[in-house]
């Protein structure tokens, strides 16, 4: 049997006071880069069908935005899932932890509401329990592991020098310290990778026929090779007969026992330096240390006030119902604003901030949520932006964070609309009402209240 598996991801890209995504200008002509790779890769993908015939997870980051603004490629996700259970009796999506982030270096108590989050996520999207999950990056652990399992997950995947045995394959036992065992599917790491930087060409040249695991990125097939996206229906059309799915496989039963080398990724032949130290991937990034100990500070300021309240972990985990487009009304905003500050502090997490030498926009994200986790728990400024001017230079730490951001942002953003005619009443999860001179801001996340007069020079918060 063949199992091509392809991860669909994009990190949170939106900003995290206003919540919608601005313009990137390295994604011209798009707009942004969501935009971009949705033209170039999973709209043709969905179009062709591609999703039916292979297995693939989507992270939730990327899902919701897909959801929003491309509505044929939420559908064409949802009924390539369908298509695998009507064809293999199981479907052909794996659920994704809730943030892309690097799971082995987060405390437990985090790892537990990612992997929670994102197993209620998948539910309410694809409208059934997920038996797969993939981790991001492939970053694995075995208490990462026990956690899966906790949380019902039957198997996931792995790359060849993610096991000790370094056979691919599967579906492998994996006796984990609890006694307990899950089931990990390894990846051929040579022909993923001659496929993933390749492109069919190069996959063909390396493949002798066999049955295969196959594991990529699944921006591959259009954005990161033109065209792609053609030769993988070409693929599909002449070996449908072999096709299959990860459930497919499992059903089969394990075909031996393996041991997983820990604290290991598919992307960092150093383990997991690239999320952590300067391991010398992608070149010198000496900033990648300091800013794992500032992400993981502001972690323990949030963690701190969140405990202070008396607030419990299980509070945390059903607040996933919010974030899912529940109702707020049973919080206080009190409560509201420390639940925020933790979702603020997870998303922080995303790997992608760490993933290239070069600070980008990644980066940018990444320390604008850290800033908006600590003001939501209430915490001192002055220390973080100490911090952050340890990773660059204190000018530069400043202009990548906006000196007007959340309810000023949002009247400024109102005030322009009415400008230009649009008679708007929320600006992104802003509600804003003005009377006179006078504007009062609602937070819709947390129900706080902001009111500002408009000044002479500015706006003066009443």
């Amino acid at each position: 049997m063949i199992v091509l598996h392809l991860h669909l991801y994009q990190p949170e890209r939106a900003d995290p006071w206003l919540e919608v995504i601005f313009k990137e200008p390295s994604a011209s002509p798009y707009r942004h880069w969501n935009e971009r790779i949705s033209h170039e890769c999973y709209e043709p993908n969905g179009e062709l069908g591609n999703y039916d015939w292979v297995s693939f997870d989507v992270g939730p980051t990327l899902l919701t935005w897909l959801h929003r603004y491309k509505p044929l490629v939420y559908k064409a996700l949802l009924e390539g899932d369908r298509a695998g259970v009507e064809k293999w009796g199981h479907g052909n999506a794996l659920a994704h932890p809730y943030y892309h982030a690097i799971l082995p270096l987060l405390p437990r108590g985090d790892r537990e509401v990612l992997v929670e989050w994102g197993v209620e996520y998948f539910k309410r999207h694809f409208k059934r329990s997920p038996e797969g999950m993939w981790l991001p990056e492939m970053a694995v652990d075995y208490e990462t592991l026990e956690i899966l399992a906790d949380y019902g997950i039957v198997y996931t995947v792995l790359t060849q020098s993610q096991i000790k045995e370094r056979r691919a394959g599967g579906p492998y036992k994996v006796v984990l310290p609890s006694g307990r065992s899950i089931v990990v599917f390894v990846r051929d790491e040579s022909l993923s990778n001659a496929l993933a930087f390749g492109g069919f060409g190069k996959f063909y040249q390396t493949w002798s026929g066999g049955d295969v695991i196959i594991a990529i990125d699944g921006e591959t097939f259009g954005h990161h090779i033109r065209g792609e996206e053609r030769e993988l229906a070409r693929f599909i059309a002449s070996h449908r007969s072999r096709l299959a799915n990860f459930g497919r496989l499992y059903e089969g039963g394990t075909v031996g026992e393996v041991e997983i080398v820990e604290n290991t990724s598919w992307s960092c032949p150093h383990g997991l330096g690239r999320w952590a130290r300067d391991c010398g991937c992608d070149g010198p990034a000496p900033w990648r240390e300091p800013l794992r100990r500032l992400i993981d500070w502001v972690g323990a300021e949030v963690d701190a006030a969140y405990d202070a309240a008396g607030l419990s972990r299980g509070f945390l985990k059903k607040y996933v119902e919010v974030l899912m487009g529940g109702d707020n009304s049973n919080y206080s905003t009190r409560e509201l604003k420390l639940l925020e500050a933790q979702r603020a502090k997870l998303a922080a997490n995303s790997s992608d901030a760490w993933f290239f030498a070069r600070l980008g926009i990644e980066f940018g994200i990444a320390v604008k949520w850290a800033l908006r986790a600590l003001e939501l728990a209430e915490r001192p400024l002055e220390p973080f932006f100490q911090k952050l001017s340890q990773i660059v230079n204190s000018e530069r730490a400043y202009s990548l964070l906006p000196v007007v951001r959340g309810p000023l942002m949002a009247i400024m953003m109102y005030l322009a609309l009415q400008t230009a005619g649009v008679d708007a009443e929320a600006v992104g999860p802003y509600a804003v009402k003005s009377t006179d001179d006078v504007f009062e801001v609602v937070d819709t996340r947390t129900r706080e209240v902001f009111i500002y007069r408009q000044g002479l020079m500015w706006f003066e918060k009443l």
